[in-house]
């Protein structure tokens, strides 16, 4: 992964006051196409403070770490792995702040951050309030989802707040 340790999603106590100054997703890569819809987020904070939210081991609880995702493909790519990721693809990541969606929302402050529970009472996710806008990044049946509406199956649990 990428050397951090895993934090409890209780971690994430310290982000409102937090300004957002960049966001990336980890996203699958086949054949020089993206599959924009699954995949890990990666906050950039202030303080050079970074959040990646992904999924746990089973694929179905929210795990939080304190460092940017690390690439095990970096260049320069060996001719053994180059033979690996032509057919096969490979993980991504695509930096999202200028993404309208997530444009609007570099530069503000998070204000709150609700942890959600899946319909089994998992951590499974967290909504993030920034300005007037909701993110919500939930992990599903092994995959990773960024929403702007409240995602079906998601109850609010701990909620912190400034």
């Amino acid at each position: 992964m990428n050397g951090s340790k895993p934090l409890y999603p209780a971690s994430l106590k310290s982000l409102p006051g937090r300004r957002l100054r960049a966001v990336a997703r980890i996203l699958f890569e086949h054949g020089g196409r993206i599959e924009p819809d699954d995949g890990p987020l990666e906050l950039y904070l202030d303080e050079a403070t970074v959040v990646l939210l992904d999924s746990s081991a089973d694929g179905e609880g929210l795990r939080v770490r304190d460092a940017p995702w690390a690439d095990p493909f970096m260049p320069p790519i060996s001719a053994e792995n180059r033979l690996y990721i032509e057919p096969c693809g490979k993980w991504s990541k695509v930096d999202q702040s200028s993404d309208p969606r997530f444009a609007r929302l570099i530069g503000e402050v998070i204000s709150s951050v609700t942890i959600l529970e899946n319909a089994f009472g998992r951590e499974s996710g967290v909504q993030v309030s920034i300005g007037e806008t909701y993110l919500w990044f939930v992990v599903a049946g092994d995959e990773c989802h960024v929403h702007w509406a409240h995602p079906i199956g998601f109850a609010p649990g701990a909620k912190y707040g400034r």
